[in-house]
């Protein structure tokens, strides 16, 4: 009868007790998520802006050309001709600066847009992390995710922060199949990993993840193993997806072409040992990135999942699987291309970077679980932190290598400091975080996560300073700070050539590379390239040319460059009128208005530009 009552004096729309106690945690991991990704935004947008000019060439010129074609309504091309490389990224970019003409506004905007890309990350890694983990160590993942060495790309205009984002919901979505693979959950995948392709063509290796994923579960759980037609069947969105990707990537082999398109420099023969052992290079280099710690534990949590999951929890057999495989193909991918001259000797930790969340959760899953140490998995973990240190050559992450090598940023600055002494503080740091991974006392348990993000942050200060402070900034200073300098002195339908010389007999300086490159970003009538003999290609869309009998710039036999407008360096004086000068370099804007001719040069030979005289 109490009972009764009591549901008679309950007003209609109250909720059962759990049901709003439901209600409230959505509100506060919503209301949570949504501060971690505000503050993420405010943070980079405003650092973004500290980063004066573009710095990676030539790649910010071609996502940065790429956008703002499609913006201007011409398509997505690349100096008028298509645009090899994956059109999301342009695509995202694109309505934003549509409405303004300067390319100075639109570089600003450009990085804000960064800013927002990389802070949703906090979205998707949530989610992925609360599967197994409670509300307060999954926003904490969360967070930790965007706040990493690597958010200094928000400040370039490249693919990395919209990457970034594309594989972490991809990642969240090969979760939920492995989990339960249901033919909607397996589709999401699949339109996900093409979606990420479009983004960055790496990421469609994600796929690969899950092919992989899937038989790992298979190994975890014998039993979830398809044994009859029915079961097969219930996997056919995946059976068709590589039906349909065999016979898409055996077309151009018919043809007799390489299947991967603006990357079939790659299409080749590799060397399995070689591939191994920039698989481990790389593998350690994640372990410094991540200071040490979620390396040492691994071997405890993944057994952990493995027991679980055995004992009937979906959740993480679907991690320990994902985990597994997301980095056995992810860093394959990676050391396939950084065995090649095209890797140019160098660690590429810009391209597996967006693993880092899934290492972020095994720690997080380590310390919420009070932190076990099972003693074969405890020493397997040492083990593995220790040889995977020892195993990297020190050079690798103590250079200063652009953007491609974050922990660098650290490293070097540590090697620099130390007076040579940067590997011995290395190996001590490694002992110090693997020693306490093993044996510092429970109730010590904050100084483990409080160790990895101090130095998470620190090589993330640094990777910004790097950025921030870099040589590219000394084009535009004082008098010669007007950025657009091409643009303002020509009408809007202005079609403006660039003219190289950059050869082993006459080299440029690193400020005049960089005026060239930054130039045709910031002027928007810039649509064509030329690069002079033996020069070095600027890796755009160019014509090479040869000086002919009276100084005109051939493109082949008979066949003069034709241009109206040519910007070229100071010392290779033009036929035509001289509208101009901008950059430090002193670059030459020439009204030519037909056939291209040098004064002064009858070959290619003598032609000299003021670097070289």
């Amino acid at each position: 009868m109490a009972t009764t009552t009591e549901r008679a004096d309950t007003p209609p729309n109250h909720l059962p007790a759990r049901a709003a106690t439901a209600v409230r945690t959505d509100r506060r991991a919503l209301a949570a998520v949504a501060g971690v990704v505000l503050a993420a935004f405010v943070l980079y947008a405003g650092a973004a802006q500290l980063v004066e000019t573009p710095r990676v060439h030539p790649d910010e010129i071609i996502y940065g050309e790429g956008a703002w074609s499609l913006a201007e309504g011409d398509g997505i091309s690349l100096r008028e001709e298509d645009y090899p490389y994956g059109p999301l990224y342009p695509a995202v970019l694109a309505p934003v600066l549509a409405p303004f003409e300067s390319r100075e506004t639109g570089y600003a905007l450009l990085k804000a847009v960064n800013a927002l890309l990389f802070a949703l990350v906090a979205v998707p890694v949530y989610l992925l992390a609360r599967r197994l983990l409670p509300f307060g160590w999954s926003l904490a993942v969360a967070a930790g995710s965007v706040v990493i060495p690597s958010s200094m790309f928000v400040g370039l205009v490249m693919t990395e922060a919209l990457a970034y984002l594309a594989a972490a919901w991809v990642l969240l979505a090969i979760a939920l199949a492995l989990e339960r693979p249901t033919a909607p959950r397996q589709l999401a995948v699949l339109v996900g990993t093409v979606i990420a392709y479009t983004a960055r063509p790496q990421l469609g290796a994600l796929y690969g993840t899950f092919l992989v994923g899937l038989v790992l579960v298979w190994l975890i759980e014998p039993s979830r193993r398809p044994r009859t037609r029915g079961d097969l069947r219930a996997y056919w969105p995946t059976a068709a997806s590589l039906v349909l990707a065999a016979a898409i990537f055996a077309a151009p082999l018919v043809g007799g072409s390489s299947p991967l398109g603006a990357y079939e420099v790659l299409w080749r023969s590799y060397d399995p040992l070689v591939v191994m052992k920039w698989f481990l290079y790389h593998l350690a280099d994640l372990e410094l990135y991540l200071a040490v710690l979620p390396f040492a534990v691994s071997p405890i949590v993944l057994a952990g999942l493995v027991r679980r999951g055995r004992a009937g929890s979906a959740e993480s057999t679907a991690f320990a699987a994902l985990f597994l495989a997301a980095n056995a193909v992810g860093l394959a991918v990676v050391a396939v291309f950084a065995s090649t001259e095209h890797g140019f000797d160098r660690l590429h930790d810009r391209n597996i970077f967006y693993l880092v969340p899934l290492w972020l959760a095994v720690l997080g899953l380590w310390l919420a679980w009070g932190l076990p140490r099972p003693r074969l998995e405890t020493a397997a973990g040492a083990g593995l932190a220790l040889g995977l240190a020892a195993f990297l050559p020190f050079r690798y992450i103590s250079a200063e290598v652009g953007v491609d090598v974050v922990p660098s940023a650290l490293w070097a600055r540590v090697q620099e400091l130390a007076d040579g002494s940067g590997r011995t503080v290395l190996g001590l740091a490694v002992l110090a975080l693997v020693l306490a991974a093993a044996f510092l006392p429970g109730r010590l348990w904050p100084a483990m996560p409080a160790a990895v993000a101090a130095l998470l942050t620190a090589t993330a200060v640094l990777a910004w300073e790097r950025q921030i402070d870099a040589p590219e900034n000394a084009v535009f200073e004082g008098a010669a700070s007007n950025r657009s300098w091409i643009d303002e002195q020509l009408p809007g339908d202005a079609r403006v050539t660039k003219l190289l010389l950059d050869s082993p007999s006459c080299p440029s300086s690193g400020v005049t590379r960089h005026a060239l490159y930054l130039t045709e970003f910031f002027n928007g009538r810039v649509k064509r390239g030329a690069y002079i003999g033996d020069s070095l290609p600027d890796g755009l869309p160019s014509d090479r040319v040869e000086v002919g009998a009276e100084g005109a710039f051939l493109v082949s036999p008979g066949q003069s460059l034709v241009a109206d407008y040519v910007y070229t360096q100071p010392g290779i004086e033009l036929a035509g009128r001289r509208l101009g000068t901008g950059t430090t370099a002193d670059l030459v804007l020439w009204e030519v208005g037909g056939p291209v001719r040098a004064l002064g040069a009858s070959s290619t030979s003598e032609l000299r530009t003021r670097d070289c005289a």
